[in-house]
């Protein structure tokens, strides 16, 4: 019996551009590129959190670097690019020029679609969980839900769930507070 390949990120970064895929526990899984609301979605949440993605001077939350597509390795056989993801410029002070950084992020938000779901739900939450990312949200924009969970050692701890129509402050940005429906990319 032939023993099942085990990819790594040099394979996942030899992928052409146009053929989208992570790496999960040495497994190559492409996935069907993004629909136009996952895009609205992932732009408006980026620009709602933009107060964060800054120094911190004392004029705003600021303290975070906030990315989009964030390509973070977090084992020789497991790396992906994350919707969005934050770093407290406290743990990363300055951007790296990698295309897979080693720095565990703070945040991260994936936001669900129907060719990549249980992935995110499943198995990618697992790895963050072992990984200690503090906070992870998901976005469904087909849903029109935001979930927000917070790290425990027993395991994520929901937190928050809400849908289009309503207002929250969401950890860990409750500094200020968001217009559900804008951030599931549904208004202006």
């Amino acid at each position: 019996m032939d023993a099942k390949k085990l990819y790594t990120i040099d394979d996942l970064v030899a992928l052409p551009e146009s053929q989208p895929a992570e790496l999960i526990d040495g497994e190559l899984i492409s996935y069907a590129q993004p629909s136009q609301r996952h895009g609205k979605a992932q732009r408006s949440l980026g620009s709602l959190l933009d107060p964060f993605d800054r120094k911190g001077d004392g004029h705003g939350p600021g303290g975070w670097w906030i990315i989009t597509e964030a390509g973070v390795r977090y084992s020789p056989n497991t790396a992906w690019r994350h919707d969005l993801a934050g770093w407290r410029r406290a743990r990363l002070p300055s951007l790296l020029d990698e295309e897979y950084v080693s720095t565990i992020p703070d945040w991260v938000c994936e936001i669900l679609s129907t060719s990549n779901r249980s992935n995110d739900l499943v198995r990618k939450k697992a790895i963050l969980h072992q990984a200690q990312v503090r906070h992870f949200w998901t976005l469904d924009p087909s849903d029109k839900i935001i979930s927000v969970h917070r790290w425990t050692e027993a395991g994520y701890v929901n937190i928050a769930n809400c849908e289009a129509g309503d207002r929250a402050r969401l950890e860990p940005f409750e500094e200020i507070e968001v217009d559900i429906s804008y951030l599931l990319g549904l208004s202006e």
